[in-house]
């Protein structure tokens, strides 16, 4: 069974999918069926992703031919998922690497994304190496 450490964190990554979905882009959210992405224990504590386009309950862990059946995005969300698996289970730092401009997020939407993250301990800092703003800025 889930510890109530790994309860709390799941509600908090549900809670940053559920920011991911609402804007800019709104990875993770599937609008004809007005549904989103979350994390769910099974009945034997087992953790799994409910995938917001296909309703699969994917057992989120890389196993290293690419991502799960029932999985509808790419390779970097089945990054980030499994990343934030592991912070649920572990409570370690996870990775927003690819929540930057260039992923059809604004700057602000980044900024929104990558606080949340903050707040619930799943980065460290809000900044990230390189910026689509900056970027700009510096041509």
């Amino acid at each position: 069974m889930p510890k109530p450490e790994q309860l709390k964190r799941i509600i908090d990554i549900n809670e940053l999918i559920q920011l991911i979905a609402s804007i800019d882009h709104r990875t993770f959210y599937y609008e004809s069926k007005n549904s989103v992405a979350c994390f769910i224990f099974g009945k034997r504590g087992k953790l799994f992703f409910v995938d917001d386009y296909t309703g699969e309950w994917v057992y989120p862990y890389e196993l290293g031919h690419g991502p799960a059946k029932g999985f509808s995005h790419g390779g970097n969300m089945w990054q980030l998922v499994n990343s934030m698996r592991e912070f649920i289970i572990t409570g370690q730092y996870g990775d927003l690497r690819d929540y930057k401009e260039i992923w059809a997020y604004s700057h602000e939407g980044c900024q929104k994304i990558r606080q949340k993250a903050k707040e619930i301990g799943f980065i460290e800092t809000v900044d990230y190496p390189y910026s689509f703003r900056e970027w700009e800025l510096a041509k």
